[in-house]
């Protein structure tokens, strides 16, 4: 019983194990791939004849070795501490590991980045890979490698993504970094004598365009003043044309008062001034003479006279 007991225990200890989160756990019996897997949690296995295998489906992320690569124009460059996050697809685990094994990150997205990278720096210069198309080199080399999963992957599918890939800047040789510092140096004075450029000339459109608003404001004010002076000489010669209406209209009723009152007088001048009026007032004039001189009625006083008294 002791035996047995202690058989069981062994047995036990053998088979039982667990399965982390964010894992999953695959078998081999007696060298052969199971179909089924395990999900996290206390799981058993067949004892001594069958081996766990715990793969990690979760983004996970690696940073690759250093690789090595060569430019177009001969220059060999370094590349460090480059980063891939990636993810495995359940469904196809168990494909995956048959077709690639357990590995098959490795055989499917590092080697394939490893190879891109080099490709893409053998058909670019230096100063393409290191300042122009810098940042051209992780949407290239993903493309390229995420098509080669899927030419490589099962029934189309691919089972495994590439979530995010960082490549920093290749470490490059001393002498040619010395001149691309001495480029960046001439760049930025370059870049500071630009913006000195644009300061100036931003300062210049700058005082053109306050002496132009300064000219416009000018204008506008000269033109109100002209607007205000035209106006006042406009009422002042509305008054003027006022005063003079008045005193013409003044002097016509003043003229129209004595031509009337001349106009009546004449009439009244006519009725009172008949024939015997005058007749008579001559005689009374001539009554109040004692004495008269004429030389017979063919003088010009005879002749009054014979009118008079005819």
């Amino acid at each position: 019983m002791a035996f047995i007991a202690i058989v069981f225990v062994i047995l036990l200890v053998s088979s039982i194990h667990t399965i982390d989160e964010g894992s999953v756990g695959i078998y081999y019996r007696q060298g052969a791939l199971q179909e089924s897997y395990s999900l996290p949690g206390v799981r058993f296995k067949a004892p001594f004849i069958s081996e766990l295998k715990e793969i990690t489906i979760r983004p996970t992320t690696e940073t690759m070795e250093d690789i090595k690569t060569v430019t177009r124009d001969g220059i060999e460059i370094v590349f460090h501490d480059i980063q891939i996050i990636s993810n495995v697809e359940v469904s196809q685990l168990i494909d995956l590991v048959r077709k690639f094994g357990s590995e098959f990150r490795r055989v499917l997205i590092y080697d394939r980045v490893s190879e891109d990278l080099r490709l893409f720096c053998a058909n670019h210069t230096i100063d393409e890979v290191y300042n122009s198309l810098f940042l051209d080199i992780v949407a290239n080399v993903k493309l390229n490698v995420e098509e080669s999963i899927k030419r490589l992957g099962l029934r189309g599918e691919t089972g495994i993504h590439i979530l995010n890939l960082v490549v920093p800047k290749p470490d490059i040789p001393r002498d040619i970094a010395v001149n691309y510092k001495k480029v960046k140096v001439q760049w930025t004075e370059q870049l500071v004598a630009v913006q000195q450029q644009k300061t100036e000339q931003i300062k210049k459109e700058t005082q053109s365009i306050k002496a132009i608003l300064d000219a416009e404001r000018e204008k506008d004010v000269l033109e109100i003043e002209l607007q205000k002076e035209l106006l006042k000489k406009q009422k002042e010669k509305e008054r003027n044309d006022l005063d003079i209406q008045i005193v013409k209209d003044r002097e016509e009723n003043i003229a129209d008062i004595a031509a009337y009152k001349k106009e009546k007088q004449s009439e009244a001048n006519k009725k009172l001034y008949s024939p015997e009026y005058i007749k008579l007032e001559m005689a009374k004039s001539l009554a109040n003479n004692t004495k008269f001189y004429f030389s017979g009625e063919e003088s010009a006083l005879g002749g009054l006279l014979s009118k008079i008294l005819t």
